[in-house]
């Protein structure tokens, strides 16, 4: 799709003039020529940056004469003559591309699987292991995640076994001394 834009310099009292070359009639101001066959040298960087140019170009000026006094209506159909044009080079683009990915993508498939002159591989002499001898990532996270929590625990049991311990030698001592203070209250009895 080739977009090129040819614009005169308006001024208030003047309308913008047309010329439309897609068989369409409209008061855009933009010269569109759509892509009934798509040119061989589509997928080259010239053509592309050529085409983006000229996009950017056609954005630009519609950018820039967002304030300008012209019909609404005008202004939206050259937006979406824009929107269209670009929309239909995107639409090739990926058309092409796609039929070119899908060409590579089948004759790497063959070129993969099937040599030619050898036979394919014999899957019967490869040994077999039973699942249960396979080890999925996910058991091995769980295995792990499971010894990180039983050492985590046994630590917890420690700890508290710990301070069970601090606060029954405390409760002790305390018993030490309440008894040692009912002790000296008795032998020094208040006057």
């Amino acid at each position: 799709m080739a977009i090129t834009v040819s614009e005169p310099i308006q001024t208030p009292t003047q309308p913008p003039s047309t010329t439309i070359t897609n068989d369409q009639p409209s008061s855009s101001s933009s010269t569109i020529q759509t892509l009934q066959q798509p040119p061989p040298n589509m997928l080259k960087s010239e053509f592309l940056d050529a085409e983006l140019l000229a996009i950017t170009a056609e954005v630009q000026k519609l950018v820039e004469h967002r304030r300008s006094p012209t019909l609404h209506l005008t202004y939206q159909e050259q937006w979406d003559t824009l929107q269209t044009g670009a929309s239909e080079l995107i639409s090739t683009l990926s058309q092409r591309c796609n039929k070119i990915h899908k060409v590579a993508s089948m004759h790497y498939a063959t070129l993969v699987h099937f040599v030619e002159g050898q036979d394919p591989l014999p899957i019967a002499n490869t040994p077999y292991f039973p699942d249960s001898e396979y080890l999925t990532r996910e058991a091995r996270l769980f295995k792990q995640l499971r010894k990180t929590i039983l050492k985590q625990q046994e630590e917890a049991k420690a700890r508290e076994d710990h301070l069970l311990q601090k606060q029954l030698e405390l409760e002790a001592t305390l018993k030490m001394k309440e008894d040692l203070i009912a002790q000296l209250m008795n032998q020094h009895p208040n006057p």
